[in-house]
């Protein structure tokens, strides 16, 4: 590339000409001295799902269903296997 063939820049466009400040990594500082109370945690609920409301919501059992989705992912090309 000849001087001739270079584009032309913006004259207004310049180098940063001072250099970037040398890297300091942030140190933690001193803990709050007055933390307020932490939220309370509630206690864990006693209700669970019966396996035929966890059956249900995974699909259930249904074979033919499994196959559709696994040919149409075939079909897309996605690896059933692999992909989600």
């Amino acid at each position: 590339m000849t001087p001739d063939d270079a584009p032309s820049l913006n004259p207004t466009l310049a180098p940063h000409t001072t250099p970037a400040p040398e890297h300091r990594p942030a140190e933690q500082g001193p803990a709050p001295a007055d933390l307020p109370p932490a939220p309370a945690v509630p206690a864990p609920s006693r209700d669970a799902l019966s396996s035929t409301e966890v059956e249900a919501l995974m699909g259930g059992a249904d074979a033919s269903m499994t196959e559709a989705n696994m040919a149409l992912d075939t079909a897309e090309g996605i690896d059933p296997d692999t992909e989600s």
